[in-house]
């Protein structure tokens, strides 16, 4: 069995789904006494996380830091020589772009450039090197409020799509997917 670190309030939003999944994760956030919005809390995060099999990038931070996250981590796991598995969370509204102060969309790209840089180390590269895979989600259930009239995914649907990246095998990669609800 796989041991997973996974970043993310495990009583709230996608995070509670991934308790789901993998009952034996253990979680990292604010709610568990560690806020990684300060630095020192997100290199002990890196640290820690080499410890692991896969670290489930969770959290949306705000200010790039789930980007800053993934790269402290992938640094610590690449000079460990730690075959780790990063998944990160994206949003599919980082294909967005509209006339709008919101920088969230912006932070969402941010991740998903660097996710795809490193995840191309994780194949090419002739050495071991951590594994990197992004799943991006469109709006989950958790957030129907904010957007009255919209379908949107659940929570379980979503944990399923994430342990599905965790379970593929060693020898492959899953770079980058893209899930959305049909409004159908």
């Amino acid at each position: 069995m796989k041991k997973i670190l996974i970043t993310g309030n495990p009583d709230f939003g996608l995070a509670k789904g991934l308790a789901g999944v993998f009952p034996k994760a253990d979680f990292i956030s604010s709610s568990t006494g560690c806020d990684l919005e300060y630095k020192a809390n997100m290199d002990a995060v890196a640290k820690r996380a080499i410890e692991y099999d896969v670290f489930v990038n969770n959290s949306a931070l705000w200010n790039f830091k789930q980007t800053l996250l993934l790269e402290l981590v992938w640094k610590e796991a690449e000079m460990a020589k730690k075959s780790l598995h990063i998944v990160c969370i994206g949003s599919t509204t980082d294909r967005a772009t509209k006339g709008s102060s919101w920088i969230y969309q912006q932070e969402k790209k941010a991740l998903r450039s660097y996710c795809n840089q490193l995840s191309l180390q994780s194949v090419w590269k002739e050495r071991e090197v951590p594994r990197v895979s992004l799943i991006s989600f469109g709006t989950l259930e958790n957030n129907a409020e904010k957007h009255p009239g919209r379908k949107c995914m659940s929570i379980v649907d979503a944990a399923s799509y994430v342990k599905w990246i965790v379970e593929a095998p060693g020898n492959v990669n899953i770079n980058e997917i893209s899930v959305d609800r049909l409004q159908r």
